[in-house]
């Protein structure tokens, strides 16, 4: 390529503008023409559009020229070349430096990106405003020049400039750069533009891949809400140093699809100014370590892709799991991957995006200080039930046409309830898409084949055979008969492309539907449970919870029913919607069944016994113990470790959660109730939100149990017995809570249940269940059968009543006398199938 064929797309003023600053070096002195020489010298080129926007940005020339005397001077004198002939010498005049080559071929690279017919003066000051020079930016900081204002200035310019065809490849442009940087310099070899046509590739091309590149575009699904992550990543991108945003959360939560929305945001260009044109790339950190044997071999590479990210002012770097370049690459000395970006990363030199989860945030990057200086964390939360269902409608299109089924809404909605109820190994939205992507698999695999897909598979096995033929052919030096096989290859390609577009147009049948049911059969199977459970609705499942807890705990239908009644009611949208989904202090002396309709109540509902997360209040007896629930404070031990409490319930936000014993809790812990209870959730050490507005809060308490013994406070013991159907002893009762805890924290509950003292038919009643469950599990594992008889559960209901401790003491009585007795059965080789239990003459025997 020529300079004079390079020339003729400049314009006139943008010729002056280089041939002038090429003479303010060497007035100046300076060895080297900068892009400081080149910003002068079109401030100073009249009727340039590039010296209007620096007169309307109202940046001095004055302030340039003064910038320039502080670049240091050539040492030497200018240089003579040798006489051309007797009498005559020639001034070498100052060369380009990199940085300002650099800026001519950013300015030829827009007008091409921009099928301008020309690259004018506007370009050259784009291509300068985004130069990193510091000092570029001291100048703008002295006549107090936004740099974002000059590019809008020049891109307000650059949206109204013509077109042109006749640039028809960049590369032509780049040649043609180079060949006049070739003419500047005297000792350049002349080959040197020849042998860089066969160039090998780059690093970046190499270790990365262009997630804005249309090929990457094709496979990444569309961002759907995360407005405000997307927003804070472009901000920061935008800053002049620690440019480096890093996007903090759990894993499956969509950490990696907001960077891939970004990048379909620029591919588009729906971003600002500052952002068009740019291009992320993401790094293969695995491929860039693989084959590093020899010490430095890693470095080198890195160090080669950190040059070329430099050089590139479009390049936005993207690695993923970033915790990983700590230690990444270091053997025996040598520096990680880390250490060697950090300087990079600290001067704004490199721009960086990154993904880690908050554990490996913890442990890797918040442990070495200079290295999170340099990033900015972003947090990125689970997103809202309502979120997640917008998400998927916002992809199920995608999965629509890799599975070949419609994807009803019901089945959407019902994989974000069921996901957030049940499946607690992983979060929205990605859990949810699991369930959806699960569901329509099944669909596609066991509906009938379409005759249509038949022929489409056939025509396919027909295409794979013409390619091995044809290559078999080729081999065997037949050419015509390759020949053939080509021209058929061609016609079945043509083929089965016009049948796939007929396949994508024909309609799906009822069979092709993903429906509810679909997503239940998909959540059942991975929970081990029958379907039917699990396709009950709400209010079924609630009447059916009823009559399970009634046979599980055993004389309180009264306080179950208030219960139910209640989550009747949460259900139906009756509760606060900033409020927990229910509420309750379960009142009542031990052993009466508080701590167990807990547990079975998380059972029922969300079909898992560690749904339930219980605290024992009694080790938050010291107010310190606070950290136990919130995480420990900053400056104290354990700050940046995980809290078991709020890993827990973010993990669970579907749970029930017992705290036992409430009354012998803290002042200061029990007043974080009020927060929980008012507002449905509780913020924690590090300033993070953990919501309750799903969850079951349940309180248990033992105060008042002395009036459920003795008359007490002018009752007698058998008010006790009568117990809540007496309406003074309830208000007796009630009076020693608020004494307890407040009436403040008695009215945000929903609901306060006194526990009935145990009858002797209901300890009777229990100690038939334990029987019966013994029963069970000898017949499962030896084949051996109990039967009690009536007048034993009396008697051993009798022994086991005890006001100090209810119905825990059931437990110890069948353990001191059926328990030895099944022992002594098991030692005689010869064993009935069935026994009963009886007393007779003080003695229990199994007969």
């Amino acid at each position: 390529m020529r300079p004079d064929t390079f020339l003729e797309h400049l314009s006139s003023h943008l010729k002056h503008s280089i041939a002038h600053a090429i003479t303010l070096a060497a007035n100046f002195g300076h060895p080297e023409v900068t892009p400081i020489h080149l910003l002068l010298a079109l401030a100073e080129e009249p009727g340039a559009v590039a010296a209007e926007i620096l007169n309307r940005v109202k940046l001095s020339s004055v302030t340039i020229a003064a910038a320039l005397k502080c670049i240091p001077t050539a040492t030497a004198t200018p240089q003579i070349s040798p006489p051309a002939k007797a009498g005559t010498a020639t001034l070498v005049m100052p060369e380009l430096n990199r940085s300002a080559k650099a800026a001519l071929e950013r300015a030829m690279l827009i007008a091409y990106e921009r099928q301008h017919q020309y690259v004018g003066t506007e370009h050259l000051l784009y291509a300068l405003a985004e130069t990193p020079e510091p000092i570029f930016a001291a100048i703008l900081q002295t006549d107090k020049v936004e740099r974002q204002r000059i590019i809008t200035e020049v891109e307000g310019i650059l949206e109204g400039t013509s077109r042109f065809p006749e640039m028809e490849d960049v590369k032509d442009v780049m040649e043609q750069i180079q060949d006049i940087v070739s003419e500047q310099s005297p000792h350049r070899h002349p080959t040197t533009q020849k042998c860089k046509q066969e160039r090998a590739p780059s690093a970046t091309e190499v270790f990365t891949t262009d997630l804005t590149g249309a090929a990457s575009q094709k496979t990444i699904d569309p961002i759907i809400g995360r407005e405000r992550e997307i927003e804070r990543v472009i901000h920061i991108l935008c800053r002049r140093n620690k440019n480096n945003p890093v996007l903090v959360g759990e894993p499956g939560v969509g950490k990696t699809a907001i960077v891939e929305g970004l990048a379909k945001k620029i591919a588009t260009g729906d971003v600002p100014g500052a952002l068009k044109r740019k291009k992320i790339l993401s790094l293969d950190l695995t491929l860039l370590i693989s084959g590093t044997i020899y010490r430095g071999e890693f470095e080198a590479r890195l160090k080669q892709l950190i040059e070329e990210l430099t050089l590139d002012l479009n390049a936005i770097l993207f690695i993923d799991e970033i915790h990983q370049i700590i230690g990444a690459g270091s053997n025996q000395g040598t520096l990680d991957a880390a250490n060697i970006l950090k300087p990079a990363l600290a001067r704004g030199q490199l721009r960086c995006i990154g993904a880690t989860t908050i554990d490996e945030y913890k442990k890797h990057i918040s442990s070495d200080p200079a290295l999170e200086r340099r990033l900015q964390a972003i947090t990125v939360e689970e997103p809202t039930p309502e979120e997640t269902g917008a998400i998927l409608r916002g992809v199920k299109t995608y999965y629509e046409q890799f599975h070949g089924a419609t994807i009803t809404n019901e089945a959407l909605d019902t994989a974000v309830e069921f996901s957030g109820k049940y499946i607690h190994d992983n979060f929205l939205p990605d859990k949810a898409l699991d369930l959806v992507d699960e569901a329509a698999a099944a669909v596609r695999v066991n509906r009938p084949p379409h005759p249509l897909e038949n022929k489409r598979e056939a025509w396919r096995d027909a295409l794979v055979d013409a390619i091995r033929k044809k290559e078999t052919a080729i081999h065997a030096e037949r050419f015509e008969e390759a020949k053939q096989w080509k021209k058929k290859h061609d016609e079945l390609a043509k083929k089965l492309s016009t049948l796939e577009k007929q396949i994508a147009k024909e309609p799906l049948s009822a069979r092709s539907r993903v429906k509810r049911g679909d997503i239940i059969r998909v959540v059942a199977r991975r929970l081990g449970l029958p379907e039917k459970l699990l396709s009950v609705t709400d209010w079924e499942r609630l009447e059916q919870m009823r009559i399970f807890l009634k046979t599980q705990i055993i004389g309180q239908d009264a306080v179950i029913d208030r219960v139910i009644d209640r989550l009747r009611e949460a259900h139906l949208g009756l509760q606060p919607p900033n409020k927990p989904f229910a509420s309750f202090l379960f009142v009542g002396p031990s052993g009466v069944g508080k701590t167990a309709l807990g547990r079975h109540l998380a059972a029922a509902l969300y079909h898992d016994e560690r749904a339930l997360i219980k605290f024992d209040m009694s080790e938050f007896a010291e107010s310190h113990s606070i950290a136990k629930i919130l995480g420990s404070p900053a400056g104290y031990i354990g700050y940046r470790e995980r809290n078991r409490f709020t890993d827990e319930l973010r993990r669970r936000p579907y749970a029930v959660i017992l705290f036992d014993e409430f009354d012998k809790a803290h002042p200061d812990v029990q007043k974080l109730l009020f927060q929980i209870l008012d507002a449905g959730e509780l913020t924690d050490s590090q300033g993070k939100k953990i919501h309750f507005r799903h969850a079951v809060v349940i309180l248990t308490t033992n105060v008042g149990a002395e009036l459920y013994r003795t008359g007490g406070m002018g009752f007698s013991a058998s008010d006790a017995t009568a117990a809540p159907e007496n309406s003074d002893w309830r208000e007796g009762l009630v009076s020693r809570l608020k004494e307890q805890f407040g009436a403040s924290l008695l009215s945000r509950l929903r609901e306060v249940c006194l526990f009935a003292p145990l009858q002797n038919a209901h300890i009777e009643e229990i100690v038939a269940l334990h029987v019966d469950a013994l029963s069970q599990t000898m017949r499962s594992r030896h084949g051996i059968e109990i039967r009690p008889h009536a007048t034993a559960i009396t008697t051993m209901a009798r022994e086991a009543k005890n006001d100090d401790f209810g119905v825990r003491n059931v437990e110890n009585v069948i353990q001191h006398t059926v328990h030895q007795l099944i022992l002594n059965i098991l030692e005689r080789k010869r064993r009935k199938k069935s026994y009963t239990l009886v007393k007779e003459a003080d003695v229990y025997r199994l007969i």
